[in-house]
């Protein structure tokens, strides 16, 4: 009852968002149903941790399993874009914008993953092209920080450098204290700084989950 309430609420939320955050960013960060997923993203956590818990019972059922499992991917569905699976991982790109980088990490991790990490040329490839195939996309928030120190980009969540970058001719560029990394459709999926906060209703993130999520 409780696994099936958590996909209701969010039906409930998306029948009745109504804000618009490109004329009200700030009134909508706590009284938009579709964009304050607090309660989803904690009742997540809480169920990832069951999920773990009891995936370590002699006698967990198979079926619990997967039934957990199966209301996380239909509530992920509701919220992402179609994945990408990509050597042992998956990566799904928001249909929401985001207050900030940490409230993405948040999500991320609400869905057993973390902002998108670029380990290498290939992965970066993989990624670039995902952005460029997704519709109603444009500036996609991945992992990297330099806010420590400008130009020396840091995944937020180990604080190991960033060992590939691929920037747009003439970024960064650190306008406004662009202290965060993403990946921009408009120019063919490159790289580029922007700052962490709240920018547009038209940003969105991208998430790295292992493959079995």
């Amino acid at each position: 009852m409780q696994l099936m309430l958590i996909i209701i609420v969010v039906l409930s939320s998306l029948q009745l968002a109504s804000c618009n955050y490109e004329e009200a960013a700030v009134q909508c960060r706590s009284n938009c149903p579709m964009l304050d997923f607090r309660y989803i993203v904690d009742t997540l956590l809480q169920q990832q941790r069951e999920l773990c818990r009891y995936q370590c019972l002699t006698n967990f059922s198979d079926d619990l399993a997967e039934t957990l499992k199966g209301h996380i991917e239909a509530i992920s569905a509701l919220l992402f874009h179609p994945p990408l699976n990509y050597h042992n991982r998956k990566y799904i790109i928001s249909k929401f914008p985001y207050q900030s980088s940490e409230e993405a990490m948040t999500y991320c991790t609400a869905f057993g993953g973390y902002l998108a990490e670029v380990s290498d040329e290939n992965e970066y490839r993989a990624l670039q092209n995902f952005v460029l195939n997704t519709s109603s996309v444009d500036i996609v928030l991945i992992s990297g920080s330099d806010a420590i120190t400008e130009g020396a980009w840091i995944f937020q969540r180990t604080g190991g450098p960033v060992p590939f970058l691929d920037l747009i001719p003439g970024q960064p560029d650190n306008l406004g204290e662009e202290d965060c990394l993403n990946l921009w459709k408009q120019y063919g999926g490159k790289m580029n700084d922007l700052p962490c906060g709240f920018r547009s209703s038209q940003d969105r993130f991208m998430c790295e989950l292992p493959r079995f999520y």
